[in-house]
């Protein structure tokens, strides 16, 4: 995450992670702030998860998932909303959900950057549809209003 930007997120995360019993650290990365966790209840928690989202039909999730992807790897200015990531398979679901909150979506592998080449980077165009989803994108807040970090449920 962006150090000077994303303060509300990192403060919003940290948050949640307290509320579940995880205690995150904070590390700087080539300029880059990342929230590291060393719990593996919190590990096997995902895993499950992860075994089963598939299976997700509940709207909330969906949403809730989409936005705290949105703001984790992603990127909103007005007119995009993209989110990077390797796994192709996770961008999949993503646009699966999607799809079925009726919002367009574009997949696509980066092929521009000597980076992306190397590291096989997916990019998922999240259609600006998405920004009337009763979402909690600190990220889409800021570029588009309609609310404030505390209008969001913590």
């Amino acid at each position: 995450m962006n150090p000077k930007t994303d303060t509300d997120i990192t403060e919003y995360t940290i948050s949640l992670l307290n509320k579940i019993g995880i205690k995150p650290y904070l590390m700087y990365h080539h300029g880059c702030l990342i929230i590291r966790l060393n719990s593996i209840e919190f590990y096997r928690y995902l895993q499950k998860k992860s075994e089963n989202i598939l299976l997700e039909k509940n709207e909330d999730f969906m949403v809730g998932f989409i936005s705290g992807f949105i703001d984790s790897d992603g990127y909103v200015r007005k007119g995009d909303i993209v989110i990077s990531n390797k796994n192709k398979k996770l961008l999949e679901i993503t646009q699966l959900w999607c799809e079925k909150l009726s919002v367009n979506t574009k997949l696509w592998r980066q092929n521009n950057d000597i980076n992306c080449k190397k590291f096989k980077i997916w990019r998922l165009r999240v259609g600006t549809r998405f920004k009337y989803e009763k979402h909690h994108s600190r990220k889409i807040l800021r570029v588009y209003g309609g609310g404030k970090f505390t209008d969001c449920p913590p």
